[in-house]
């Protein structure tokens, strides 16, 4: 009976240290579970930085190159001949199948790029897309309505090289390709099919 006795008490203080064994473990990794949870949530926020950062940082660039654009303009005028007080008015129309063809053979350019996986070929690809696209407005370049299209174009040339860049990448490239299909689709509501 002794026997008995001192064996369920073993028995008793083995399952007791195994119980509060098993509590401290489980403890520590509701610990670790909870640092890794602050973590990841740190590391959610520094990429939200990182992209806030970026976004400012391209949207500065482009209203550099922007204004440098429009320095350029306003010097290779010949010394001579003045600047023109009053332009002729626009033929609506002609603008407006000027600018969707130029667009068109644009987003033709942009969906070549897209199915590139060497990016600097693609941001190669997408400057020249976008000379064409400054060349054939030229014309019409001291119109806001064009000005402003060039502007957003610039930022659309670079989102696709920067889709590209990011194609294979964790992070992915869903922003860059949300905001090109969205221009997309408002060229394809704007201009009529050929």
């Amino acid at each position: 009976m002794k026997k008995n006795g001192l064996g369920l008490w073993i028995f008793s203080l083995a399952v007791i240290s195994f119980g509060s064994i098993s509590d401290a473990q489980s403890q520590d990794v509701f610990r670790e579970l909870d640092q890794v949870k602050r973590e990841v949530s740190a590391l959610r926020n520094e990429v939200n930085d990182l992209k806030n950062q970026f976004y400012s940082l391209r949207e500065a660039i482009l209203r550099s190159v922007a204004s440098q654009d429009q320095r350029a303009s306003r010097r290779a005028l010949p010394k001579g001949e003045p600047a023109k007080k009053q332009e002729a008015p626009v033929d609506e129309k002609q603008l407006t199948d000027s600018i969707c063809q130029a667009v068109g053979k644009f987003f033709a350019e942009v969906d070549v790029a897209l199915r590139m996986s060497d990016s600097a070929a693609a941001d190669d690809r997408m400057r020249g897309a976008f000379h064409k696209l400054n060349s054939t407005l030229q014309d019409y370049s001291r119109l806001h309505r064009v000005s402003k299209l060039l502007g957003i174009y610039e930022g659309l040339a670079w989102d696709t090289y920067v889709a590209v860049e990011l194609s294979g990448s964790v992070q992915g490239n869903e922003d860059f390709i949300r905001t090109i299909n969205k221009h997309k689709q408002k060229y394809n509501e704007t201009c009529p099919k050929r």
